[in-house]
């Protein structure tokens, strides 16, 4: 009789353990990719591209004047489009004068930050 006890324990023990297991796997094989468009399921497959090109976008004129207002224009005088380039010129916060603001288009990285006279 204990032998049957301890032998159906047994069963018991690793129906469940292996219960566990399998439903953890699946899980554990996914991943969440955040994009502009909301939150997705990363579907765990290696050739899987994470750079899709349909979330790929240009910067606009207010993300330009925004990334300009992280680089200390206070008041912004005006806003221009040059080939891959977006020109920013405003007032100086920090102090006198103002400031002109180069960021690339595709990106949105800074590339010149410049003190000028009005």
């Amino acid at each position: 009789m204990k032998k049957i006890l301890a032998g159906a324990l047994i069963a018991v023990a690793l129906g469940f353990g292996a219960n566990i297991v399998a439903t953890a796997t699946p899980a554990s094989a996914q991943g969440i990719v955040i994009t502009p468009d909301g939150v997705r399921i990363f579907p765990g497959d290696p050739r899987y591209d994470r750079w899709d090109r349909r979330y790929r976008r240009n910067v606009d004129r207010s993300d330009a004047i925004y990334i300009a207002r992280r680089q200390g224009v206070g008041r912004v005088w005006d806003v221009d489009r040059r080939g891959g380039r977006w020109v920013v010129r405003g007032d100086n916060r920090r102090g006198p004068g103002g400031l002109r603001v180069v960021i690339d288009s595709r990106s949105g990285r800074v590339l010149d930050v410049d003190r000028i006279r009005r």
